[in-house]
């Protein structure tokens, strides 16, 4: 890769308070630390609005964290925004940013587009997740067509371009192979990953291993927290499924990768993904994939794609009798992500 001693200013909601922080949107972390590891000459500084809820600056494998403390607050944001711009022409003025890069069509791409116009600064916006759906009061405050977008899946690009009529330039995110240990016995049936929400829809995944709890006996695993967790422990409690499906919380980064691991199916029952790094840890793991057609998703061997729980649940089944996993590789590794966005860093 080639040397860049320049500086890049990452601006997201939250971010790892640490270096053992492995929860915190963990797909940013992974990118930025492969980011710095690649090119140590680059001065990397990242700006959090929210989160960690310290404003105490910090260093993260070599980069510079400074925490706003917004706190997800509505009565913040004023103060957010003013402290937002004074932070980056301080920095900016102690050593001069060539590159802004902000995630979310939201608050970080308000103030970095036009902290990146008023100073002549390349800057470029990753949509994350639900940004593109219609609605997004932000797409209506920003320049959309004078600025440069990365979609995660293809999915997303169509939607993006479908609710606000602009192009964006697909990147999927990575896994850093590193990260994972040697396959574990496949010793856990059925996992689900993710927060505990409606979106992702764990309460249907708990009906599908009911259903196939009725035909034979099975094992499963929820990892996550969420506003979720009491009404699906209690759906877990009324189906008499203490035994089979375990909610097992928050869990760290390795400790997730080594349940999926364990796996032998993931059955992920989201409505909605921008681009569901889970489906590149699970292919990683080995681990065969039954998913509705969201975020990266894509049908082979090893992934089935249905519409509903009943398809779901034969893919799931049909996946119980063969269990061998086709090794096909993994098209989600961080290598290709950092090729990708350094093509666009340095145009």
């Amino acid at each position: 890769m080639k040397n860049w001693q320049r500086h890049i200013v990452f601006l997201t909601p939250g971010f790892a308070q640490r270096e053992t922080d492995t929860t915190t949107i963990p797909a940013i972390s992974i990118y930025i630390k492969a980011l710095k590891i690649n090119n140590p000459e680059l001065k990397i500084t990242i700006i959090s609005f929210h989160y960690p809820f310290d404003s105490k600056p910090y260093t993260w494998f070599g980069c510079d964290v400074i925490s706003l403390n917004g706190k997800n607050k509505r009565v913040k944001k004023p103060w957010l925004y003013r402290n937002s711009w004074q932070l980056l022409s301080r920095v900016h003025k102690n050593s001069p940013i060539h590159l802004i890069h902000s995630f979310w069509l939201g608050e970080c791409a308000f103030i970095g587009q036009w902290f990146s116009k008023r100073n002549h600064i390349k800057h470029l916006t990753t949509l994350m997740g639900q940004d593109v759906l219609k609605g997004n009061i932000f797409g209506k405050m920003l320049p959309l067509q004078k600025m440069i977008f990365i979609s995660l899946s293809d999915l997303q690009q169509k939607l993006f371009k479908e609710n606000y009529a602009i192009e964006s330039i697909v990147i999927p995110w990575g896994i850093n192979p590193t990260d994972f240990s040697e396959p574990r016995p496949k010793i856990i049936d059925f996992i689900n990953v993710g927060s505990l929400n409606k979106i992702k829809n764990q309460e249907e995944f708990i009906k599908i291993v009911f259903e196939i709890n009725q035909k034979q006996p099975v094992k499963a695993l929820i990892i996550g927290e969420g506003k979720e967790r009491k009404h699906l422990q209690q759906k877990i409690q009324l189906l008499n499924l203490e035994s089979v499906i375990e909610l097992k919380g928050l869990c760290s980064y390795q400790e997730t990768l080594s349940y999926i691991s364990q796996s032998k199916i993931l059955i992920h029952t989201s409505n909605y993904e921008s681009f569901g790094i889970i489906f590149a840890e699970a292919l990683q793991c080995k681990t065969k994939i039954v998913s509705k057609n969201v975020g990266a998703a894509y049908e082979n061997e090893n992934w089935f794609i249905g519409t509903d729980s009943l398809e779901l649940i034969n893919g799931a089944l049909n996946f119980l009798k063969l269990p061998f996993f086709e090794s096909d590789g993994n098209p989600f590794l961080i290598e290709k992500t950092l090729e990708q966005y350094l093509k666009i860093y340095y145009e």
